[in-house]
């Protein structure tokens, strides 16, 4: 936690030095520049080249990116109905049966440090860079599929946060069909959904189906057991979620046997104890179940590390996939709904209306069922 934070500190230290002196140095160059731009912790880079690629990809087999983007559109309107039926149905539960809330029903946002503790960072930030290229190239590619013009596409860098984005000429957009632009509007997601999935399928293939232990993540200065060692198991006992909280009998010495070799402990008169007390008499603080790889690579933390790095890029794909499509205003779903509903009613009034409602309504769920999750649950932190 600290190491992070410190890297944080010296990160913006170096972010604040490096925007002085390009600044300083290359102040008309940037000014005069259509393609580079820096600002205080943020710097963006434009580039036409990508669009190049995306015809080249479409050229490949024009019909296979057809058939694709059309069941992206099928998809994304079943994944922008599962959303508001996912936050009206949490929301009743925990109005009208809050006995039954339960950990399914957490809704919070992403915010690190917040919500997110920060020693997450390094994994959400491979997360946020695999779902953010693979959302917008999707949507770079589909565009040029259905032969709406892209001014420029890019990548930035927020802080430490990487991005990409791809920039579709309006006027194309705009005069696009129907058809198009559901097409356009649904690829981003779509493209989330399957990383998402891709990332499931490895998991299955890659990790034992059993738990094989803990992992230790934090311990006290004076612990025999370090972090990322695995504990397999307590006097015979093996450690899981269905044996953690489960009582044994010590008669006079307890053996804890870890990836590093087995560790004792005498003690001097027979007690009944939980196996979780057991670990935090044995200085360990935090623990996390531990599932190896069947590539057995010889160091637990770098299998532990694949294992988390997976598990937050699965999170944010399906999570973006999903929420992305909810129909409120600057997200796709909203592009979504507004095309499909342009193309029937032309009243701007009515539209303005209608628009506004499903933002209202949308956002209004997504708020209320993250305020009744710290009404419930408190502050916490994952």
């Amino acid at each position: 936690m600290e190491a992070v934070v410190l890297y944080l500190i010296y990160f913006a230290a170096a972010w604040s030095i490096a925007y002085l002196i390009v600044k300083w140095r290359w102040r008309k160059s940037i000014e005069n520049s259509k393609n580079f731009g820096i600002y205080p912790f943020f710097i963006i880079v434009k580039s036409e080249k990508m669009v190049r690629v995306f015809d080249k990809l479409v050229s490949f087999n024009r019909r296979l990116w057809k058939i694709l983007s059309n069941i992206g559109i099928l998809v994304a309107l079943g994944l922008s109905m599962f959303a508001v039926f996912y936050l009206a149905d949490n929301l009743k539960t925990y109005l009208l049966t809050p006995q039954e809330v339960g950990v399914a029903n957490i809704v919070i946002p992403i915010i690190i440090g917040v919500t997110i503790r920060i020693e997450h960072l390094p994994y959400l930030l491979l997360a946020f860079m695999i779902v953010l290229v693979t959302h917008e190239g999707m949507h770079g590619l589909v565009a040029r599929l259905e032969k709406i013009k892209i001014k420029s596409t890019g990548f930035f860098l927020a802080f430490i946060f990487p991005g990409g984005f791809v920039e579709p000429e309006e006027e194309d957009f705009k005069n696009a069909s129907t058809l198009s632009k559901l097409r356009v509007a649904a690829a981003g997601s779509f493209a989330n959904l399957l990383v998402g999935l891709l990332v499931v399928l490895m998991f299955l293939t890659l990790f034992t189906p059993s738990i094989s232990g803990v992992i230790v993540l934090e311990t006290t200065e004076d612990s025999l057991i370090k972090p990322y060692d695995v504990v397999y198991s307590v006097n015979g006992y093996p450690l899981n979620p269905e044996t953690l909280f489960q009582n044994i009998t010590i008669r006079d010495k307890i053996v804890i046997e870890t990836s590093s070799g087995n560790y004792t402990y005498h003690i001097s008169k027979p007690v009944t104890i939980q196996l979780a007390h057991i670990l935090r008499e044995a200085g360990i603080i935090r623990i996390d179940y531990f599932r190896p790889t069947v590539l057995k690579l010889s160091d637990p933390g770098l299998e532990y590390s694949f294992f988390r790095s997976l598990w937050w890029v699965q999170l944010i794909s399906f999570g973006v996939a999903i929420f992305n499509m909810l129909p409120i205003k600057i997200l796709d779903g909203h592009l979504f709904y507004m095309s499909l509903i342009q193309s029937k009613i032309k009243n701007s009034k009515i539209l303005k209306i209608l628009d506004n409602m499903l933002t209202i309504t949308c956002t209004g769920l997504l708020i209320s069922n993250i305020v009744f999750t710290y009404k419930t649950f408190g502050f916490f932190q994952l």
